[in-house]
């Protein structure tokens, strides 16, 4: 449903709508001094400490988020992500977040630490909806060797309109940034339009759902921050990254922007509807961390015709709780 004050405007109100530092020492459990619990891995893992959420005193970013990745977990999720918990399973790993993204927001809303004025410096168009972040834990099981669906995805099949396809990744969550922010698939709910629905985004390019999770839907600057930090990027503008990863689906897909994750750029001429291509997911230090994985690419300045995450799922298992 558009709020009525953003459908006077023509401005529909969407409706599905960096770092860390890091330590591996002996088991230990210690309490921080901003009243958050510091927790050793001491087997390998990656630990780091936070104040375990957002309040009006504690800014919640990429310094103070908690970030835990289990020892055995693969070396993708220990390099590349920050603020969320990472552990194994039988068949791929969980990623669970809290919801919160790790930046300022002008949908944190006013007397929090973490709210940021709308910017209205990019035109009359731009009008916040009325929605607020709200926490809410979700955990996304990420398979680790997904099954095709045996797709050819054409360019008919990516029309951004909910339920015209049966093979459309579900609406709300379906995927996790490698900031922690919920990844959404290229719709709007129900006959809104996400070409309108882009101009309720914030500074971060993204902004919560009725139920206040925040999410993105395209590219931003936010996980390219956790890129910087790590040192694999000098710029957090999309586009201009010396690599440009933005996350994964619940399925399995990867989410990249201009670049493939060793920094070169992607072979347009083998790009489908939705920009995806398989290839092996090569890293900048040589280090292949997925053998003939499909991924798309989110890059408007190169791929005019999709500026979006992915619509079609491409594998067959989606599981997020």
């Amino acid at each position: 449903m558009t709020h009525p004050a953003l459908r006077s405007l023509r401005v529909p109100l969407l409706l599905a709508a960096t770092a860390c530092s890091s330590s591996t020492t002996t088991a230990t459990s210690t309490t921080a001094t901003d009243g958050g619990t510091t927790t050793a891995a001491g087997d390998g893992g990656v630990t780091t400490t936070a104040d375990g959420g957002v309040t009006a005193t504690g800014l919640h970013d990429l310094t103070t988020c908690t970030t835990s990745i289990a020892a055995d977990a693969p070396a993708f999720y220990k390099k590349f992500f920050k603020c969320v918990t990472v552990t194994t399973t039988a068949d791929g790993v969980n990623v669970a977040y809290n919801g919160l993204p790790p930046h300022k927001s002008y949908y944190y809303g006013q007397g929090n630490v973490n709210f940021a004025d709308f910017d209205t410096s990019r035109g009359p168009t731009y009008k916040p909806n009325p929605n607020k972040i709200v926490g809410r834990t979700r955990t996304v099981s990420v398979p680790s060797a997904p099954v095709s669906r045996g797709l050819t995805i054409t360019p008919a099949m990516v029309d951004r309109k909910a339920g015209t396809n049966p093979n459309e990744y579900r609406m709300g969550a379906a995927g996790v940034a490698i900031d922690s922010v919920v990844i959404f698939n290229d719709q709007a709910a129900g006959q809104d339009n996400i070409d309108d629905e882009r101009f309720t985004f914030d500074s971060y390019d993204a902004h919560p759902a009725p139920s206040g999770e925040y999410h993105y839907h395209t590219t931003s600057p936010g996980p390219l921050e956790v890129l910087k930090a790590l040192g694999f990027a000098t710029t957090t503008k999309p586009g201009d990254a010396e690599v440009e990863l933005y996350g994964v689906m619940c399925d399995g897909a990867l989410v990249l922007g201009c670049t493939e994750l060793d920094g070169k750029a992607p072979d347009g001429a083998t790009l489908d509807g939705q920009n995806g291509h398989v290839t092996d997911i090569v890293d900048k230090d040589g280090v292949t961390h997925f053998t003939g994985r499909y991924h798309t690419h989110v890059c408007p300045k190169l791929f005019t015709t999709h500026k979006y995450t992915p619509e079609i799922q491409f594998y067959s298992t989606c599981t997020v709780k």
